[in-house]
């Protein structure tokens, strides 16, 4: 029997605490998928202290570059692992997506906000030297691999830290549009991983306010449950300002908390 694992990061830095408004929202994000992992026979790893200093590696780097060695040092030989963050809330009656991915690795488009993605693109091509295709940009908080990935893993992290400093000025001072996630989606391209981008939406609901998912059918009269709750399996409470995050979080968990008990 295969052994599925979700890697869900929510490192609580407190330097950046006050830009977060607190970190209550993690909370709310963990029992989700620990009741989702408990009810679909999936091992639950958190990944909760960092791995090497978040002040100088940012902990989006630190999930992408350690995962495996994480795995290794709590002796988890794992055959899947779906990586997520702390920013998310699986629906309590989500299915298991274990029974419907193959061997591809597994991610999901980022079309969310398409300025940043071709500004952050653009500021990493000089240092690949690599023309990227647009169109197979992914996602990197949201993604689901295997064991036959993990060479690819090791040498992003071989990536990472043999030009860290250069990675580190690049993200806060020249291009200024994210951490890993473009300089993963270059290293998947080059390295001519074969992407699964066919799964559904439904299981990454991201920039909920830019879709209007907040709301509901107030015209037909049906009912209040907004529509990311009624229509979506995973939702990401990103694309606003992170100090409304706990805020957020907080009032749909009261919502929804109820069908998390067991």
């Amino acid at each position: 029997m295969k052994t599925n694992v979700v890697f869900w990061t929510g490192i609580k830095n407190q330097n950046l605490s006050t830009k977060y408004g607190g970190f209550d929202w993690m909370d709310y994000s963990k029992q989700s998928w620990q009741y989702w992992c408990d009810k679909n026979n999936v091992k639950l790893v958190t990944f909760e202290q960092p791995y090497t200093d978040p002040s100088i590696h940012r902990a989006n780097w630190q999930k992408a570059v350690h995962c495996w060695d994480i795995l290794d040092k709590r002796y988890i030989d794992a055959d899947n692992v779906f990586l997520v963050d702390a920013s998310s809330i699986v629906k309590w009656n989500a299915p298991n997506i274990f029974d419907s991915i193959d061997d591809r690795f597994v991610a999901w488009p980022d079309l969310d906000n398409l300025k940043w993605v071709y500004d952050s693109i653009k500021g990493y091509e000089p240092f690949f030297n690599f023309k990227l295709d647009n169109s197979k940009y992914v996602n990197s908080g949201v993604i689901i691999f295997n064991k036959s990935h993990r060479k690819f893993f090791e040498s992003f992290k071989e990536l990472y830290y043999n030009n860290s400093e250069k990675f580190i000025e690049l993200q806060d001072k020249i291009v200024r549009k994210g951490t890993e996630q473009t300089p993963f989606n270059y290293w998947l391209q080059k390295n001519n991983i074969k992407l699964n981008l066919e799964m559904p939406v439904t299981w990454k609901l991201t920039h909920l306010h830019r879709k209007e998912m907040l709301g509901h059918n107030w015209q037909l009269k049906e009912d209040n449950i907004p529509f990311f709750i009624k229509h979506g399996y995973l939702w990401f409470f990103t694309g606003f300002e992170k100090m409304q995050r706990t805020q957020l979080m907080t009032q749909v968990w009261n919502m929804i908390k109820h069908n998390y008990e067991t």
